[in-house]
């Protein structure tokens, strides 16, 4: 069997492991931490709105609070995919979850925009960094179906 001048090292690579393990669940505390803290300031936002507008029909607030939904999911996920990382003992910077979370932000950036004073560049700028992130997920997608690209069981 071959060595790779790994035979001595493997120590070194164990540990940098176990920080890389223990970096990300702190930098899942932390986006728990800013899930919970903006699902309060959201509940409070709510509050205000059905206490000050009994209708609650206002265009402005209601893209305001979708805008606050959207961003808290797009953290759910983050994190999810952190521990879902974490649980597979792959590395944490996975290429796909990581699209795919741009391509949420993209969706919330379309979602939120206001089409009546978008230009037409801001139109074409989203739709092409869209369209970027959509054949990126579809190459990796492709790359992961292909038999070299499969890890042995």
């Amino acid at each position: 069997m071959p060595n790779f001048g790994l035979h001595g090292n493997w120590k070194r690579f164990l540990s940098y492991e176990v920080f890389e393990r223990v970096a990300s669940r702190i930098v899942m505390l932390f986006i728990s931490i800013i899930i919970v803290y903006s699902i309060v300031l959201m509940a409070i936002d709510l509050f205000d709105l059905f206490k000050i507008n009994r209708t609650y029909i206002d265009t402005e607030s209601m893209r305001e609070v979708f805008g606050s939904i959207l961003t808290i999911l797009i953290l759910i996920e983050f994190n999810h995919s952190i521990a879902l990382a974490l649980s597979r003992h792959t590395g944490v910077l996975q290429a796909q979850p990581i699209v795919l979370i741009a391509i949420l932000v993209i969706a919330r950036k379309v979602i939120l925009l206001y089409f009546t004073t978008a230009t037409f560049e801001q139109l074409v700028g989203v739709s092409a960094v869209a369209l970027a992130f959509g054949l990126l997920l579809w190459l990796i997608n492709a790359r992961a179906d292909l038999p070299e690209a499969r890890l042995p069981d």
